[in-house]
């Protein structure tokens, strides 16, 4: 950030509600959520979905995702991604203009690549940071993320206020090149509100499933269906679904990435503090890229024979020496039909003759 710009640093909103606003119960806390929370299960993780509720409440599932980050990957960037609670507005908000201020201290802001963001995709993303003073569901990420992480890194928080689908694939197709080993995306939704424990269990299974799937177009379809389901007291069954919605248009159609089921739990399985009767979901999910193994390639001794005839035969028609027709495609087998690269080379013979004397 050149010096030029004033910074406004956000101050914690939900510090001492959402979770302890003393560092040491913080930690405190965070330790036993991590103790209780499903070890880490998956390798080459890219993104995370994790909750962003009460700790009393979601704690454990939030911990869950976070235990599935490769703790000790230099991250260059974590992309922390959340659909707004309070405000709607076109397109996302880049917070670029200061630091997220936390109990433990500050969380460093990625504030030139935010600024860089805004200013090459301007119908797209803006840099309004009142949207984020109030917001949750951002900042209750962070202290899972300080806890696990052990190397220094910068966070890019980005609001989404659209609830139009194509702007979510737009930004999607901005934000996909950032996909990759060096940086962490981290997605912060609950599930179902509001609906019965045993309603909620049954949509949230639908709706995850719709998620694993990896289709964008086939989890806005199911999430439509289950505003049709007449479930009572259902307000929704995904809050963070623009957020989520953009995480499967940077992956659909991508067979590297794998979506897996973590952790299930809703506001009900929270002891004395659990109410049945109206519940939040929540489910933590890793996004995990494996790269294709390449296979050995080798060519039989007749296939060799083939290539050098071919090439043979294509120079003779070249020169005109020749009709024997170019091989075709359907003809071929084996390492022949193989796609990678390839090349000939070609040897010029000069040929002396010398005159008996």
């Amino acid at each position: 950030m050149s010096e030029e710009h004033q910074l406004f640093d956000r101050e914690p909103a939900v510090a001492g509600q959402f979770y302890p606003f003393r560092p040491e119960k913080l930690r405190k806390e965070l330790k036993a959520l991590f103790a209780a929370a499903i070890p880490k299960q998956c390798e080459g993780v890219r993104a995370i979905i994790s909750p962003h509720a009460g700790y009393v409440f979601s704690g454990e599932v939030s911990a869950s995702s976070f235990n599935q980050i490769d703790t000790g990957v230099h991250y260059e960037r974590v992309f922390l991604i959340s659909s707004s609670h309070q405000a709607r507005f076109e397109g996302a908000s880049v917070y670029c203009e200061g630091d997220f201020l936390m109990p433990y201290g500050k969380e460093e802001v990625d504030c030139d690549f935010g600024m860089a963001l805004v200013k090459d995709h301007p119908d797209l993303f803006n840099k309004d940071k009142y949207p984020h003073r109030g917001e949750h569901s951002i900042e209750v990420q962070l202290p899972f993320l300080h806890f696990v992480l052990k190397k220094k890194y910068k966070i890019v928080p980005i609001l989404l206020g659209t609830v139009h689908p194509m702007q979510c694939k737009r930004i999607a197709a901005v934000l996909k090149p950032w996909l990759n080993a060096n940086n962490l995306f981290v997605i912060s939704s609950d599930f179902s509100h509001y609906t019965d424990y045993e309603h909620a269990k049954s949509i949230d299974a639908i709706t995850e499933q719709a998620i694993l799937s990896n289709d964008p177009e086939h989890l806005y379809a199911t999430l439509k269906e289950n505003a049709n389901r007449e479930i009572p007291q259902l307000f929704t069954s995904l809050c963070g679904w623009t957020s989520v919605l953009t995480l499967l248009y940077m992956t659909t159609h991508e067979e590297i990435y794998q979506y897996h089921h973590i952790l299930y739990k809703n506001s009900g399985d929270a002891g004395i503090h659990g109410d049945h009767d109206r519940v939040v979901g929540y489910c933590a999910i890793a996004v995990t890229e494996s790269k294709k193994e390449i296979e050995e390639f080798s060519l039989s001794d007749q296939e060799k024979q083939l290539l050098l005839q071919e090439a043979r035969h294509t120079i003779e028609r070249l020169f005109g020496t020749a009709g024997q027709p170019p091989m075709k495609p359907r003809d071929c087998s084996g390492g022949l039909t193989a796609r990678c690269g390839a090349f000939v080379t070609l040897h010029q013979t000069v040929v002396f003759a010398v005159a008996a004397g």
